[in-house]
């Protein structure tokens, strides 16, 4: 993105008609100009019993703390 956008903002100062961000990105890939990604990261197995302790009755707990 940040390639066509510099690439985008130089034809508009230059009077030039505008380039087509799908085609910048296939010349980059066709030269080996991309950045590999990053794998995925899997979510974590730790699954939620549903259980809470509290030290004493009839106290609700939610996200920030206590109610």
């Amino acid at each position: 993105r940040r390639v066509w956008a510099l690439l985008r903002r130089q034809a508009e100062l230059d009077g030039m008609p505008a380039i087509n961000a799908k085609r910048v990105y296939r010349i980059m890939r066709q030269n080996a100009l991309l950045l590999e990604r990053k794998p995925a990261v899997p979510p974590s197995k730790r699954a939620h019993t549903g259980r809470v302790a509290v030290k004493e009755s009839n106290q609700r707990w939610c996200s920030d703390g206590f109610e």
